[in-house]
């Protein structure tokens, strides 16, 4: 799953100081002062939930933890807007699951909500743009901020960034646990789904924090509903797209690489990156593919090959805009149009840029113009 850190740089690092943050060892009580303190100004307009484009089950789970927690500890009714589409057979099904329903960005009416809150991003990155005329009043996210100081923490009043937490559903785990809001089975599920699959089932960015939301979550959750979510239905389409990348993927040395042209899901970038590093002999993967006018890029390392960020830095060589966290790695290039020129001339830059980052003696044969075939497939 990646949408989520497609835009900028995010690097997981150990947590440290950022100016302008409550420094309280319960963060909860800081964001009680600042809903009361700023409630009385709103006139009982309903506070709005917002996330990056296109959520991934972190997101989710952070949406909805929020949203309990707004309920259970300050009474009040919280409405979610999302931008983006959301393609991946588990995101769609958490979603159909758990009985989410968005507003859609462009039906927003600022003068409706007292304020917003951003779970799971920033002001400033890339993919997480922000309906004008609104004031965000909390910020909740485990992510590098933008480079560029867009917006400074001291901007928000609760502004809980922690870059060494596995999951943001880790963190609204902890609002709810010392808020003493119990876990609806809903909640639980989303939590649960949020912190599995943005730590791989705590085997990656993992915190005390995570191990606890993980477990605490999973033991109130609805198991036979996580279980559909986990195992989702999937649509003709998408083993349409494996044939083609199958045909398409190449292989050099410890890489296995495939840029597909256009595709009808840009999700499938990301899930055939997965797949392909399960591949006996394979240390990384390179995916890319174009949707409407977008190239989408995805990378994976194994844990003990190296980020996957540098990589993916040396394909893109300055174009679009990227971004990564250990073992995963995603980015963006726009395009003009549907000019398949413009396209192809892309993936021929990108897969020049690909072959010089494997060194010489790790071909094992390989051509290394071109890669090895996969497969025959035509």
């Amino acid at each position: 799953m990646e949408s989520k850190h497609e835009g900028r740089k995010q690097r997981a690092e150990a947590p440290r100081p950022v100016p302008g943050l409550p420094a309280g060892v319960q963060p909860f009580e800081h964001l009680r002062s600042t809903v009361e303190r700023l409630r009385g100004t709103w006139d009982g307009r309903p506070p709005l939930l917002l996330t990056h484009r296109s959520p991934d089950p972190d997101a989710l789970g952070a949406l909805v933890g929020l949203h309990a927690l707004l309920r259970g500890a300050f009474g009040m009714e919280s409405e979610i807007a999302t931008g983006g589409r959301i393609f991946r057979a588990e995101n769609l099904t958490m979603v159909r699951e758990l009985g989410l329903s968005f507003l859609e960005y462009a039906d927003i009416d600022p003068e409706h909500y007292g304020g917003a809150f951003l779970v799971d991003s920033q002001p400033g990155f890339g993919h997480t743009p922000l309906p004008e005329g609104l004031d965000l009043v909390g910020v909740f996210d485990h992510h590098e901020p933008p480079t560029d100081g867009a917006a400074s923490p001291p901007s928000v009043p609760h502004y809980d960034l922690r870059l060494g937490i596995g999951a943001t559903s880790s963190i609204l785990y902890e609002y709810l646990r010392d808020a003493g809001v119990e876990l609806d089975p809903v909640t639980a599920t989303a939590l649960s789904c949020g912190v599995r699959f943005d730590t791989a089932d705590l085997s990656m960015h993992v915190t005390e924090l995570d191990t606890e939301a993980y477990y605490g979550a999973f033991r109130r959750a609805d198991r036979r509903m996580l279980q559909r979510i986990r195992r989702p239905v999937l649509p003709a389409s998408y083993y349409r797209e494996l044939h083609r990348c199958l045909a398409r993927a190449r292989r050099l040395g410890p890489l296995v690489f495939g840029f597909l042209g256009r595709i009808s899901n840009p999700e499938s970038v990301a899930e055939m990156a997965d797949f392909f590093l399960r591949m006996e002999g394979c240390r990384w993967t390179l995916v890319g593919g174009a949707h409407g006018e977008t190239y989408h890029l995805s990378v994976r390392t194994e844990l003990d090959f190296g980020d996957a960020y540098p990589l993916l830095e040396a394909v893109l060589d300055g174009e679009g805009s990227f971004g990564g966290r250990g073992p995963v790695a995603g980015g963006q290039v726009s395009l003009a149009g549907a000019d398949a020129g413009e396209l192809q001339r892309l993936e021929r830059r990108l897969r020049g840029r690909t072959r010089r980052l494997v060194p010489a003696d790790e071909l094992a044969g390989a051509d290394p113009a071109n890669g090895t075939r996969l497969t025959r497939l035509p």
